[in-house]
């Protein structure tokens, strides 16, 4: 019984669900995310290749075959001649069979070095194509999962909001339904229709919220490898405005874009392919070896001849050792494919020409929308700052004279439009961050977003 209860204690704390920061939902998705476990795999083979081909020109050829069978035994017969020698020839017997062992050995070594410095080139730089593929998709999560998580604080702080809203609505109703009561002047039924109206939008948007946050949180859970979204737990799950980005000339000079990455890795294994094929115009040499040996056990095999120049005609032992060449000949074929890998070289230099430009434009066009969002932003600041101070001066006529309580409703109301239209732009100025920043070819590297993030 002693050992029960710290057991069942043991359990309840490791049932308490983990709390998550950005960092950490950062962290989490590239570790967690389904999706990334299968895209790595595609590098895994890109690494494999390297070693396979490592092992492919260590003696592609080693071969051993060795068999047993019987063999037939044969007896020698003697004719005497007419000047007085004799004639020995020897004639196959089917009886008394014996064992027979034959074993053969096959080797080759390739001696093509520059043929294969060339296809280890292209199975590098294929390594390094698939490294930057991982990259861009692991960026592409992430930015997933952080919209997933803006999503779920902008909901949240929405919700927070409005329900503030709501109490303070149900308050005014309730003040407005007593002066009713009470046959008070200063109260109308017009204004209690208007109340009702207002709150019957404000739960509209406090249903709208509470889906927000319900997808979010959906989402999230999926980016973090959770098994259930009811484990999610937020350290802040108010959403905030992001730090400022840098100068966006400070972004061009270091961007880092995955597409750059693999297109130079791609250009790199295009030539490398190149001259694979030139190389494959000219004579595949190799070292090349060979051993046989064949022997047969009989019962009396030379009993009636004791010849030792007569050999046994299955017993062998024998070998060869030497450097061969083998030259395929159809020029036309060969020189085909060396001109088709050169267009592919080609096809990807032309593109080269202009991929920086673009991504740079790409970049460029990220960080306007972000800049106008932050001016929007700033905006929606300004004209909350001035709705809270209007709401601040009404409050304090109320306070003076409460016969005037229905006059806040129309500040509270614009104040609550411009807290909505302030928290909209910084949830979408966040996510124009991660468009910049992916833009940028940065996403998993900015300090912004508590970076670098590296395996």
């Amino acid at each position: 019984m002693r050992f029960v209860l710290p057991a069942a204690l043991a359990l309840v704390a490791t049932s308490v669900a983990q709390e998550f920061k950005l960092s950490d939902v950062v962290r989490r998705t590239l570790q967690n995310q389904p999706q990334l476990a299968e895209d790595s795999m595609d590098l895994d083979r890109s690494r494999h290749q390297i070693d396979l081909l490592r092992r492919k020109v260590i003696l592609p050829k080693f071969e051993v075959e060795a068999g047993f069978g019987p063999a037939p035994g044969f007896r020698y017969e003697v004719t005497p001649l007419a000047n007085g020698g004799r004639d020995s020839s020897r004639r196959y017997e089917w009886w008394p069979l014996g064992p027979a062992f034959q074993m053969e050995v096959n080797v080759q070594q390739p001696l093509n070095v520059g043929r294969l410095r060339a296809g280890m080139r292209a199975a590098r730089a294929g390594v390094r194509v698939a490294s930057a593929e991982l990259d861009a998709r692991r960026a592409s999560v992430v930015k997933d999962a952080l919209t997933y998580l803006f999503g779920f604080q902008y909901a949240t702080r929405m919700r927070r909001m409005l329900d503030e809203a709501a109490t303070k609505i149900d308050s005014v109703e309730s003040s407005l339904q007593e002066k009713l009561d009470n046959d008070d002047e200063d109260a109308s039924q017009t204004d209690l229709f208007q109340i009702r109206i207002g709150r019957y939008e404000l739960d509209k948007s406090l249903q709208e919220a509470k889906l927000g946050q319900d997808r979010a949180r959906q989402g999230l859970a999926f980016s973090l490898g959770l098994s259930s979204p009811d484990s999610l737990r937020l350290v802040d799950s108010l959403l905030q405005p992001l730090p400022e980005l840098p100068a966006i000339d400070s972004m061009i000079l270091g961007m880092s874009h995955p597409d750059l990455r693999r297109l130079a890795a791609g250009l790199e294994a295009k030539k490398a392919l190149v001259d694979v094929q030139r190389a494959s115009l000219g004579p595949d040499l190799g070292v090349v070896a060979q051993f046989q040996y064949r022997k047969a056990w009989v019962a009396n095999r030379d009993r009636q001849n004791k010849d030792v120049l007569i050999t046994d005609p299955i017993n062998n032992v024998g070998g060869a050792l030497g450097i061969g060449a083998v030259w395929h000949l159809n020029f036309w074929s060969q020189l085909g494919e060396v001109r088709k890998a050169e267009l592919e070289w080609l096809q990807l230099r032309r593109k080269e020409v202009y991929a920086r430009k673009g991504l740079e434009t790409l970049l460029r066009d990220a960080w306007l929308r972000y800049r106008t969002l932050g001016e929007r932003q700033a905006a929606a600041q300004k004209g909350k700052d001035a709705a809270e101070a209007w709401l601040k001066s009404v409050a304090i006529q109320v306070d003076l004279d409460p016969s005037l309580g229905k006059e806040l409703i129309g500040p509270y109301k614009t104040l609550l439009d411009f807290q909505n239209k302030y928290w909209d732009a910084v949830h979408e100025r966040n996510k124009a961050a991660l468009d910049v920043l992916q833009a940028m070819g940065a996403l998993l590297e900015s300090p912004v977003l508590g970076g670098p993030y590296r395996d």
